[in-house]
């Protein structure tokens, strides 16, 4: 029971393609395919995505379908264990098409020759170097070990100085 929206989308779509293909006998539904069945929520609408074998009768299979939306809904309510039976809209389904534009212009991209910089946009003149200027010193962080060992050579320093003054002055 995890996904019964879609679940009911499914039988819908399977139903409403039978209904198109074998109880509505029409010329035109004879190439008909449902692609897909989207519901509200609620399943007080739904809207059915429909393509054709002939691209060109396409929205001439929608127009049909949206003039006979009632008779499919009755015929489908009576197919339906559903408390409420969807409202039918009907859309034509162009995916498959833009799927072949996108094929074509991936094969395009394959086969085309490799091309360069130099090909698009040929060799202009290059910029003048720029000038390098100097770089200055910049003082690096000393770790806290350097710093230790920096202040303890001072210090020892210092204290150097201090012993011998001291020395002269009780050697003189």
């Amino acid at each position: 029971m995890a996904d019964k929206k879609g679940r009911v989308q499914q039988i819908i779509k399977k139903d409403i393609s039978e209904i198109i293909l074998y109880e509505l006998k029409a010329p035109i539904c004879q190439f008909a395919s449902v692609t897909e069945a989207k519901m509200t929520s609620d399943y007080s609408y739904c809207t059915i995505y429909v393509s054709h074998i002939d691209p060109d009768k396409t929205d001439e299979l929608v127009a049909f379908l949206n003039n006979r939306k009632g008779l499919i809904r009755s015929m489908l309510a009576k197919r339906l264990d559903i408390y409420k039976t969807p409202e039918l809209t009907f859309i034509a389904d162009h995916l498959f098409d833009k799927g072949q534009e996108m094929d074509k212009k991936i094969e395009e991209a394959i086969n085309r020759p490799m091309r360069t910089l130099k090909d698009v946009y040929g060799e202009e003149e290059k910029p003048a170097p720029k000038k390098s200027t100097p770089k200055k010193k910049t003082a690096t962080k000393k770790s806290t070990a350097e710093k230790t060992a920096t202040t303890k050579k001072a210090t020892a320093k210092k204290t150097a100085a201090k012993k011998k003054a001291v020395t002269k002055k009780v050697s003189e």
